[in-house]
């Protein structure tokens, strides 16, 4: 068993505004705690990583190529392997994510 204190996790800014902690990882699977600034945005993009989120606090807007949806406190979400997304936090405030990557991202354990 692997034990992650957040405490002893560095931060790492993939976008102005947006933080996140590599909190564990194994083989097959990554999870990840993300903090998002009001207004913050991660631009359209995939992976070939399946991605299962949930929102602590706040709420995020997803945009795919066919829809738009505003993801609030207390729901969940998946992208398949490939979806192309793009995410914005729409405000007030800061939005407190937990997401599962799978297979794990090894661009986040650089």
């Amino acid at each position: 068993m692997k034990h992650v204190p957040r405490a002893r996790v560095e931060p790492q800014e993939p976008v102005k505004g947006v933080k996140r902690w590599v909190l564990a990882y194994g083989d097959k699977v990554m999870l990840v705690y993300f903090e998002i600034d009001e207004g913050a945005r991660f631009p359209m993009h995939s992976h070939v990583h399946e991605q299962a989120g949930y929102i602590i606090k706040g709420r995020m807007v997803f945009k795919t190529p066919n829809k738009e949806v505003t993801v609030s406190e207390g729901e969940s979400y998946v992208f398949e392997s490939n979806e192309p997304h793009e995410v914005y936090n729409p405000g007030p405030g800061k939005t407190i994510i937990v997401e599962v990557f799978s297979p794990p991202r090894e661009d986040f354990l650089k």
